[in-house]
């Protein structure tokens, strides 16, 4: 019986080996096969293969491997020249005589106020699948197939160095690829509204520092700046027109909502100093408006298992910690990120560091 077992041994121990040398390795293949993929990228093109290549400028991110190199600029301007100044103009200024009867202007792509905030895949995306796929004006064609994925990141890349101000990689806003979230009458974009066009939270949602609820913004308020505004040219657009012209409310889908029997007042956190995002998440950075919040199972299991695990936002475990997080180290200890746009602006004499007096009572809320 010895004898037969030597052999079973043996050979489970040879396979054991080579399983573990397989994974030693595997990391050094797949980082030389990283490195292949970008030098076959970065390679001069040729033919007509050359667009459809992987490009060296990631569009999955928000800054540029390939920023300062030269013939990646070159090759983007030259095809900017070809395909894209006709209505932007040859420095960008969105004054090219292709656009110049267009109801909608072609974007000045030189304003990095408004340029800078989007990230890379997010102008891939315009660019590849036109405008409208983003909820901006159709009147700008896809340029998918006619343009590769490298082309277009070459296109990005050469546009990044017309911002001024200078365009800056670490300040691009988080917009996630896939949107989440569920859809909307309007695609109501807050990336362009909040984000890029650095809209206020409280020009539409009035109500948050004055009262107990933030509200919607009216078909009126909308309409305050769309009669003029892309009035023509826009699907999205259009569709608000169309529920002002019938004097409906627009059925948007609501996404945050808490229990009844519980208050919580907007105003008493927007006098606190609380940004926006302290509840909401980074809402100038979503296409459409999602959050994980409120009671679930999971969670509920994990705590009866004695697990330790953050509660999820909305909960009344999440309110109490925020709570007692700004009680000792102030409302800084919340804040999801120090510059967060679109908040109440904090008046000079603020102190976000100095702790409160939050209420800890179930009267607080519960009333």
């Amino acid at each position: 019986m010895d004898r037969l077992l030597r052999p079973s041994a043996a050979a489970g121990l040879v396979i054991a080996i080579a399983f573990i040398a397989l994974l030693v390795g595997f990391p050094s293949l797949a980082a030389r096969m990283s490195a292949n993929r970008v030098q076959a990228a970065t390679a001069p093109s040729s033919g007509k293969t050359a667009s459809t290549e992987p490009a060296k400028v990631e569009h999955a991110g928000g800054g540029h491997a390939g920023f300062t190199d030269k013939a990646i600029l070159e090759r983007g301007k030259q095809t900017y020249t070809k395909y894209c100044a006709s209505c932007h103009g040859d420095a960008g200024l969105g004054d090219g005589p292709g656009g110049a009867n267009l109801p909608i202007k072609p974007q000045n792509l030189t304003l990095g106020a408004v340029m800078n905030p989007l990230p890379d895949h997010f102008l891939h995306k315009i660019i590849a699948d036109g405008p409208q796929a983003v909820g901006l004006s159709e009147l700008m064609p896809p340029f998918k197939p006619q343009l590769g994925d490298r082309a277009i990141d070459e296109v990005i890349a050469y546009v990044r160095t017309l911002a001024n101000p200078p365009y800056e990689p670490e300040r691009v806003l988080p917009v996630a690829e896939k949107r989440e979230g569920p859809v909307q009458p309007i695609l109501f974009s807050h990336v362009i509204h909040a984000g890029s066009y650095r809209l206020d939270c409280q020009y539409c949602h009035t109500g948050a520092r004055r009262s107990s609820s933030a509200g919607l913004p009216s078909v009126e308020r909308c309409m305050g700046c769309h009669k003029i505004v892309a009035a023509q040219g826009n699907a999205q657009v259009q569709k608000l027109h169309a529920f002002w012209e019938k004097q409906q409310p627009i059925p948007w889908v609501r996404i945050f909502k808490i229990p009844e029997h519980a208050q919580f007042p907007h105003k008493n956190h927007i006098a606190a100093g609380l940004q926006c995002q302290t509840c909401h998440g980074r809402i100038e950075a979503m296409e459409q408006v999602h959050a994980k919040t409120g009671q679930n199972i999971v969670n509920d299991l994990a705590n009866l298992s004695g697990m330790a695990i953050p509660p999820t936002k909305l909960t009344m475990g999440w309110c109490v910690e925020c709570h007692r997080a700004v009680n000792d180290k102030g409302v800084q200890a919340v804040q999801p990120v120090a510059d967060a746009w679109g908040s109440a602006p904090r008046p000079p004499t603020a102190d976000d560091t100095k702790p409160r007096k939050a209420p800890l009572e179930c009267v607080a809320c519960h009333h």
